[in-house]
């Protein structure tokens, strides 16, 4: 079924969609804990499910010296991006602002490799980058707001976990000789470890014992379906369908997001927005160099 590229292509659209749906998950648990109770649930049971997936799949964990400082060095990122994520769906709305981590991600991305000369930009790539910095500006309805607004709304938040994903983007791509899965699992056990050690305060896990069945939901889908699972479908979705075709279904993302913020919490979107997202959306296509007749 994984291995049919036909079969593969329909089953990519639950990435986006997943994806999409772990913001309005992320906005739930917002109602039941802090940054640093997230991050080390999140992580632990992220590392947990793994586990079985590695004995299925018969995937070796053996790593080298420089992928064991490489997965420390992303946690650390990952344990930020959560954080700022978390804090940015405490302020905002939780549609826009998935949306918005969305389309930032590759733009930072893009933008990464042009300062590690990975990348030479072409004119239409410099115009893509303009066009994309008009839309996410009008997404954060940056016109109308000061530094203070744009802090209380979540917006710096969501700029800043967009951010830290980049980088983790770019960093991750030096890992070698190892499967993704393998080196996903040391990067959460790592992360939860400096997490409960340095920040959680253990006297907060009793308060589980009194979390109703939402809150269960909740962590356990950013965790097991969003953090574990679908990342298994994304990696071998480049791997049967090619990293090119996969890109089409992140494009998605964005707008899952703006109908589950507004199917789970009435939120509503300005004309400003609209055209920000289709902006930003568009830009994208440029910068990763997408042709839809190819794909189709």
């Amino acid at each position: 079924m994984f291995q049919s590229e036909k079969n593969m292509t329909f089953i990519m659209i639950l990435v986006p969609f997943v994806w999409a749906l772990s913001g309005i998950s992320t906005k739930y648990l917002s109602f039941y804990i802090g940054e640093e109770e997230l991050v080390v649930y999140r992580l632990f049971l992220s590392a947990l499910a793994t586990i079985p997936l590695l004995i299925w799949m018969k995937i070796p964990i053996k790593i080298s010296l420089f992928n064991f400082g490489l997965s420390l060095v992303i946690a650390i990122f990952l344990m930020s991006n959560y954080r700022f994520y978390f804090m940015g769906m405490q302020r905002g709305a939780a549609g826009l602002g998935a949306s918005l981590v969305a389309v930032l991600i590759p733009i930072f991305v893009y933008i990464f490799m042009i300062f590690s000369k990975k990348s030479k930009p072409l004119i239409k790539d410099w115009a893509a980058l303009l066009v994309g910095t008009i839309g996410v500006l009008l997404m954060m309805n940056f016109d109308q707001s000061n530094l203070a607004l744009l802090i209380s709304g979540g917006n710096l938040y969501f700029v800043l976990a967009a951010l830290t994903y980049a980088a983790i983007t770019i960093v991750g791509a030096y890992m070698k000789n190892m499967h993704v899965l393998a080196f996903n699992f040391y990067i959460s056990l790592f992360g939860f470890m400096i997490d409960w050690v340095y920040s959680y305060d253990t006297s907060l896990l009793v308060t589980l014992m009194d979390m109703d069945y939402i809150f269960w939901i909740n962590i356990l889908f950013v965790s097991v379906v969003a953090g574990t699972a679908i990342t298994a479908v994304y990696y071998t979705g480049i791997r049967v369908i090619g990293s090119k075709k996969t890109s089409v279904f992140s494009l998605l993302s964005p707008f899952f997001a703006i109908a589950f913020g507004a199917i789970f919490f009435q939120e509503a979107l300005n004309l400003k927005n609209i055209i920000g997202i289709i902006l930003a959306v568009s830009a994208l296509f440029v910068l990763i160099d997408l042709k839809l007749k190819a794909f189709l």
